[in-house]
């Protein structure tokens, strides 16, 4: 009993004063924060064009196939791919025997139908012939007319002439082979048009194109010269296979030399323009994909806030 009464105020008091001991110590400074400077700059809405990228093949305005109105048997194609051709120059022709044949036999027609006509009149002004025998010996006459013009027709587009001055891009058929009528024989350029681009554009940015906006078109021939353009047609349907929208630009050509089917990348610099806000490239981070982080100033507590930021159509600056 003594015992314990001696642990409690020995023990008890040196237990008081070590804990009082260690609670009057001084805590460990804390570590100062370490300020960062940050260079910060105001921003502005900037008129900014966004180019529409499209490619496409060059061609002339007026390209078209050129063929026999009548079938037969070619007899001579005097020339050959790439050559140059005045207008009206003889390009093909076919074998005339049948079609003469036929142009001899229309007009023997009609010479038999006028002789009876005249025949027929002569008659019915002495009473002989009736009224009735008289039209139908007119109208005899009038279907031998008409059959000696198709005939004629006929004659005159069995040969292919040139219906301008141009070139000869592609010749499909040759000298002795058997060809339907409307069949193409040539691929004809006219060299007296315009040189055009034709590009496929989405609804989005068929919306923003406008006729006479400006353009720049590169081609593999040319890497390094940009040829300039102007927007003259706009496709008003969308093609059914693919969804899109066709237009067409008249490329300028100075001196140097192109050739139909040349594939030419296409900028389309649209009048429509936006007013992005322009930030420095370095003030974006964690960007992915079209998004991404920016820090902005709040001047109410002077500190910096985290704003999301769509990057899809912000040009940066340097």
């Amino acid at each position: 009993m003594h015992n314990f009464k001696f642990f409690r105020f020995i023990v008890f008091p040196l237990f008081a004063l070590f804990v009082l001991g260690g609670c009057g110590q001084k805590r460990a400074p804390e570590k100062e924060k370490i300020q960062i400077p940050v260079k910060t700059m105001i921003v502005h809405a900037r008129q900014v064009v966004f180019p529409i990228q499209c490619s496409g093949i060059l061609s002339k305005k007026s390209e078209m196939k050129l063929s026999f109105k009548t079938g037969g048997i070619i007899s001579k194609i005097p020339v050959d791919e790439g050559d140059l051709v005045h207008e009206n120059e003889l390009l093909a022709s076919l074998n005339l025997s049948e079609i003469n044949a036929r142009v001899s036999q229309a007009a023997q027609a009609l010479k038999k139908a006028t002789r009876d006509y005249s025949r027929v009149q002569n008659l019915y002004h002495d009473s002989v012939a009736t009224l009735e025998n008289l039209q139908n010996s007119l109208t005899a006459l009038q279907v031998a007319k008409s059959r000696d013009h198709i005939a004629q027709f006929n004659l005159k587009y069995s040969v292919i002439r040139a219906p301008a001055n141009g070139r000869i891009l592609k010749r499909l058929a040759e000298p002795n082979e058997i060809i339907a009528p409307g069949h193409p024989v040539f691929l004809f350029s006219s060299t007296a048009n315009d040189w055009v681009i034709r590009c496929s554009l989405p609804d989005v940015d068929r919306v923003r194109v406008h006729f006479l906006d400006s353009a720049r078109v590169f081609f593999d021939a040319y890497p390094n010269i940009p040829f300039q353009a102007t927007v003259t047609e706009l496709g008003d349907w969308a093609d059914p296979y693919t969804g899109t929208y066709e237009i067409e630009l008249k490329v300028a050509i100075d001196t140097l030399e192109l050739v139909s089917g040349f594939i030419g990348k296409v900028s389309v610099y649209p009048t429509q323009t936006e007013y992005p806000v322009m930030i420095p490239a370095g003030s974006l981070i964690l960007g992915k994909g079209e998004k991404g982080f920016v820090y902005k100033v709040d001047r109410k507590s002077t500190r910096l806030n985290s704003s999301h930021t769509d990057i899809s159509r912000m040009p940066s600056s340097a």
